[in-house]
């Protein structure tokens, strides 16, 4: 039988094994509420990935299963509308109702999940699923002291501290290094995307359709006054 001080021992080395495993469960700046952590570690948000984004009887699909795996927690930032306006004056980003979430299959990684909070249930739920390995790779090791930023305008992810700006998942940004976040020109989210270049050999055989068209509206006005002149000639001579 152990001793009480040797099972206190035990108890308490335990607790220390135990509290670090909880804390690394959260990653970057920002507060992971209770039913977020639930709902991700408990295998709510497993159950979801599968049921949503799983592999159909078609064979589409990501074959999500019992080794369905959510990395750490990040609360997301966005950018502030005055920010993505050109206003350097004041907060570069402002918190939001998400939380980010890599996950893998085993030891692959398939993507990253978007977690939040539904205003009228105060239940955390999946609210999308971005099927990127890079981001999911690049989201599992986000500074601890830094803020998780998603720009939407440039579909990238930055990690944001003391100012400066990390791209984590660069997009279109043209960020490629640390860079003074007050130096990153951003995009709306809502900016039109450009057009998309036109294929040439498509304009080609349009052009060419058009000059037969044209051709043939040629020819079938220069053959019908002929057909009309004739016309009276042969009515004279069937009445002679």
């Amino acid at each position: 039988m152990r001793s009480a001080p040797r099972a206190f021992a035990v108890v308490m080395l335990a607790g220390a094994l135990v509290l670090p495993a909880a804390g690394a469960a959260t990653a970057s700046e920002g507060s992971v509420p209770a039913e977020v952590r639930a709902y991700v570690k408990g295998g709510g948000l497993a159950d979801r990935l599968e049921d949503i984004y799983g592999e159909g009887a078609d064979g589409e699909g990501i074959p999500f299963d019992d080794t369905t795996t959510p990395g750490p927690i990040s609360r997301v930032f966005h950018w502030t509308d005055e920010r993505v306006a050109g206003d350097l004056s004041g907060p570069a980003t402002r918190l939001v109702n998400e939380w980010a979430v890599p996950v893998s299959l085993g030891e692959e990684p398939v993507g990253v999940a978007i977690v939040w909070i539904n205003t009228e249930t105060d239940v955390a739920e999946l609210a999308e699923f971005e099927p990127d390995a890079d981001a999911a790779v690049a989201l599992a090791d986000v500074p601890e002291e830094s803020r998780l930023v998603r720009d939407l305008g440039a579909g990238a992810w930055f990690a944001l501290e003391d100012d400066v700006l990390t791209p984590l998942v660069a997009g279109s940004s043209g960020v490629t290094g640390p860079t003074p976040v007050d130096e990153v020109a951003l995009i709306s989210p809502d900016a039109e995307a450009p057009p998309e270049p036109e294929d040439p050999t498509a304009a080609f055989i349009v052009a060419i359709g058009a000059v037969v068209v044209l051709l043939a509206i040629v020819v079938v006005s220069l053959l019908l006054p002929g057909r009309t002149r004739r016309t009276p000639d042969a009515d004279r001579t069937d009445a002679l």
